[in-house]
């Protein structure tokens, strides 16, 4: 490589922290002088990529591409490209499909795309063979197990998910995806427990809270459902499933004027939910009936 290539490239390297668009600039300009070299086009395919600037990255490749029509890391980083962007999955899937010399980075990015795109199957036969490789990362079990589960195969999801629980004894996703599969089991008592760890490791969302309600009324612990239910609307006033559920909890209570209140504020919030339209109407319905005995 010519020297002063050479030079241009470190000093589009030193300026990217600090001036992006200068570092654009100087590489453009080696594009321009030097169109094979291809260092100049990752690096600028990179800071575009940083920046979300997917068009031009996406234009930077295919311009790389005109130079190296068959080099494998270009189809590499284009499918990349595609695989960060919704909707885009199916593009990214044809470019990994391109390269000739596979290896795991790759095989993982397709397994994401081809999931993306509900071809689960496809997406578990690769992290089946590819899962030793990312055994480090607690997101490679996680999103392996999330496709049996999307498949509803629990018992496969929970072996996958009880080799990372002994890997990250102390990772909450982990915890609350094995109670997920245990309440689709309708085995509560273990959802519960799992919950339950979930919950001391500090997971807090308003899904969670709502799972976790539901699990401790199928156990019969109706106070603790409710008590999750009122902590999942705690944590996002506009999570509407929860107050569907709990004003049924409070109906089993028998506890009328509290499961009035909690479906008036969620029609407030969302006025045209057909959900709550008809759970309001199963409940003018019961108040009738009851007036009636």
């Amino acid at each position: 490589m010519d020297k002063n290539i050479k030079a241009l490239l470190w000093e589009a390297e030193h300026h990217i922290k600090s001036n992006w668009i200068l570092s654009v600039e100087i590489l453009e300009d080696i594009i321009k002088k030097a169109p094979y070299t291809l260092s100049a086009y990752e690096i600028l395919y990179s800071i575009f990529v940083r920046n979300s600037l997917f068009k031009k990255a996406e234009s930077t490749l295919k311009r790389a591409m005109i130079f190296f029509p068959d080099n494998d890391h270009l189809f590499f980083l284009m499918g990349n490209i595609y695989i960060a962007q919704k909707g885009k999955a199916w593009k990214a899937i044809e470019y990994y499909q391109k390269v000739k010399k596979r290896f795991p980075e790759l095989e993982f990015n397709l397994a994401l795309a081809l999931a993306y795109q509900d071809r689960k199957r496809e997406a578990i036969k690769i992290f089946e063979r590819i899962i030793p490789y990312f055994s480090h990362l607690v997101t490679s079990y996680s999103f392996f197990a999330e496709q049996y589960i999307s498949l509803k195969e629990y018992d496969k999801a929970i072996d996958v998910l009880k080799t990372a629980e002994k890997k990250f004894p102390a990772n909450k996703e982990i915890y609350y995806l094995i109670g997920i599969c245990y309440n689709k089991k309708k085995n509560w008592i273990q959802a519960y427990l799992y919950f339950e760890k979930t919950r001391e490791l500090g997971y807090s969302t308003a899904e969670f809270y709502n799972t976790f309600g539901e699990c401790c009324h199928n156990m019969g612990d109706l106070e603790s459902g409710i008590k999750y239910l009122k902590k999942s609307i705690a944590q996002n006033m506009f999570y509407i499933k929860s107050y569907l559920d709990l004003s049924k909890l409070y109906i089993l209570k028998k506890d009328f004027s509290n499961a009035k209140k909690y479906l008036s504020i969620a029609r407030k919030i969302d006025p045209l939910n057909i959900y709550i339209v008809l759970a309001s109407e199963r409940l003018r319905r019961l108040f009738k009936n009851m007036e009636k005995l």
